[in-house]
């Protein structure tokens, strides 16, 4: 039986093997499943594939994807006249999946089992919809599907609120953490900001859910200049009064959801009948969920196994005593879609809940942060202590003993981290940062997972999945793109999308405009750079332009000192503070070495040396002459 994954990374699996799928075979494989059991013409499929942009003989060249494609999925693919089709006989999707457990969501008796069919159904999502597939033609589908999962969640808020107390009570505070977070990223859904309204009222935080109501009230105003909807505004006279309310839109939910799911139905015939019915759940335990506050994971997610692997073998190593994790790498480098990827697959390991806190590299205080982790766990604001130390004793007793994890991201001070680190070797805290943070080992157990620009083989991958072309091998062009990118997921992004906006492009012209560009890196990248290097004392700062300067891929401390007129002891310090700050990368004993984009930039800051020491050294002789005269 063949399995085709939409609802996250586009994968095939036959007989439980995941078959490996080239970009444009992936495409083609997801513009059938899309449309599984309807054939789709060839030239629907060429459309859809380069939109106006055809290869020459696109004809032969879908012939060619198609037979490579039936050769790894199986008959389960077959050639129907006018063009291919994905037969249902022989292959299932998750989308499929998803809209049966949905049907008997929406046929449910009672709000419990309409709520807990939608989270089945949720819970299918594995990340971004048709993931991985680059086809131009697909993008109204992805689109849709996304819109799709928001009205099932609003569906399932829904559904959640109407609850009657005391199992409704019971997860009102974690059904708030859930709402934030969708709301964060859908800020102009004017349903979902009035779900959390009742949430926070139901949870006797009614200033807050003023607070909401304010915070929308401006965005729509500066975004579209408009007010929140009659429905919203009376949600808001009622908190106001303190009065009970039932929201009027929530009438209209069952139906303007059907008209989403009927929508996708035009896509996505749903079969007759589900050729293997869902078991049913099992009923949800008693009493309120655990958090779960990670942010979606980001899109086209590749090349970092091994990290993957440290990480999780970092995890999972027995230890009696609380420890830290501490991803670190220059900004740019994708420390946060590790972290977060990682976590969404090892959310079953912490069962008592995953927290997300952004620390804004130094930025948010620590007691700002303890507020931040305390409401995701359930406290009020009205039972948050005013103190540092008040806060830090309420967080380690509800987590005492309890298996949660909590993702600090974007680190940039010891004193932000201390007090959020578990009380027990239950709980697990996992740290990015753009700087090693040494100091952290004279307090706890620290795991440290540097990493390192993604391989040439990966960068391109990455390219060619976001850009929705591929890079041919040996292709000049090709090659320096990648080279300019220096595997920072960063660069790789924004370069892509450049690309993917001009399909009309050359793509020698592209690099030829990306080399005539003010500065050596890449723009997105100039910032984390300027940020680590102002980190710096002057000195360290200094040697850093020589480095750059005299083209030093590779360090020794002997040589350096030798050069620089300096003592091993005062050249060791220096390079310890380029180290902490990732500009540079420890080799072995006493050698270092700079990866090719931060040589780049350090040929920069160099250059500025030069004029600075032609400038220092005319003021000194004009001191001589004015001394000697």
């Amino acid at each position: 039986m063949l399995e085709v994954s939409l609802l996250g990374p586009t994968e095939a699996r036959l007989s439980g093997r995941t078959v490996s799928l080239t970009p444009l075979e992936r495409n083609v494989l997801a513009i059938l499943a899309l449309s599984r059991n309807a054939v789709v013409s060839t030239e629907r499929i060429i459309e859809l594939l380069w939109c106006d942009r055809h290869p020459a003989a696109p004809r032969s060249r879908v012939q060619g994807l198609v037979s490579a494609l039936r050769r790894k999925v199986g008959a389960a693919l077959a050639t129907r006249h006018p063009g291919y089709v994905l037969e249902a006989s022989g292959a299932a999707t998750d989308l499929d999946a998803m809209q049966a457990l949905v049907r008997r969501a929406r046929a449910a008796a009672t709000a419990r089992d309409t709520a807990r069919d939608l989270r089945a159904a949720l819970g299918l999502w594995r990340g971004e919809p048709l993931d991985g597939v680059t086809a131009p033609g697909t993008e109204v589908e992805r689109v849709r599907l996304a819109e799709l999962r928001v009205g099932l969640h609003e569906e399932l808020f829904e559904a959640e609120l109407a609850l009657e107390p005391p199992a409704g009570l019971a997860g009102v505070t974690d059904l708030v953490g859930e709402i934030s977070a969708l709301l964060a990223a859908n800020p102009l859904r004017e349903r979902l900001a009035g779900q959390l309204m009742r949430a926070l009222q139901r949870a006797g935080r009614a200033a807050d859910a003023l607070h909401v109501y304010e915070a929308l009230r401006r965005h729509l105003a500066d975004e579209l200049g408009s007010d929140p909807c009659p429905d919203l505004r009376a949600l808001h006279a009622a908190i106001l009064r303190g009065d009970a309310w039932t929201d009027p839109l929530a009438a209209a939910a069952p139906a303007s959801a059907a008209g989403a799911m009927a929508s996708a139905a035009a896509v996505w015939p749903l079969p007759a009948a589900w050729p293997s019915p869902a078991p049913e759940p099992a009923p949800a335990p008693a009493g309120p969920r655990p958090p779960a506050t990670l942010p979606p994971g980001v899109g086209h997610f590749t090349g970092r196994e091994e990290d993957l692997k440290a990480l999780g073998d970092a995890v999972a190593r027995p230890t009696r005593e609380p420890r830290i994790v501490l991803v670190s790498g220059l900004g740019g480098l994708g420390k946060t879609a590790l972290v977060v990827h990682w976590a969404h697959g090892a959310a079953g390991a912490f069962p008592d809940g995953q927290i997300y806190v952004d620390l804004h590299g130094g930025a948010l205080p620590a007691l700002d942060a303890l507020a931040a982790v305390l409401t995701a766990l359930g406290a009020g604001r009205d039972e948050l202590p005013d103190d540092l130390d008040g806060r830090t004793a309420q967080y380690r007793a509800r987590l005492n003993g309890r298996r949660v994890l909590i993702v600090a991201d974007d680190a940039g001070a010891v004193e932000q981290l201390l007090p959020l680190v578990p009380p027990t070797a239950a709980g697990q805290l996992v740290v990015t940062s753009r700087r090693r943070l040494p100091a952290l080992a004279a307090h706890h157990a620290v795991e440290a997972q540097p990493i390192e620009p993604l391989t040439e083989a990966a960068t391109r991958e990455l390219l060619e999945r976001i850009c929705g072309r591929e890079l041919r091998r040996r292709d000049p062009a090709a090659e320096r793109l990648v080279r300019w990118c220096g595997g920072y997921p960063l660069a790789v992004r924004t370069a892509g999308l450049r690309l993917a906006a001009r399909p009309g492009q050359s793509l020698e012209g592209f690099v030829d405009e990306l080399a005539d560009e003010p500065r050596s890196v890449p723009a997105a990248l100039a910032p984390a750079l300027d940020s680590a290097r102002a980190a710096l004392s002057p000195a360290a700062a200094h040697l850093f332009g020589r480095l750059g300067r005299e083209r030093l891929a590779t360090v020794a401390i002997d040589r350096t000192a030798a050069a620089t007129d300096r003592s091993v002891r005062r050249v060791r310090q220096l390079l310890d503070e380029l180290v902490a700050v990732n500009l540079l990368a420890e080799s072995g004993p006493g050698g270092y070495h700079l990866h090719d984009l931060v040589l780049r930039y350090a040929r920069e800051c160099g250059a500025e040396l030069v004029d600075r020491d032609a400038v220092d050294e005319w003021m000194r002789r004009r001191v001589q002459l004015r001394t000697a005269s």
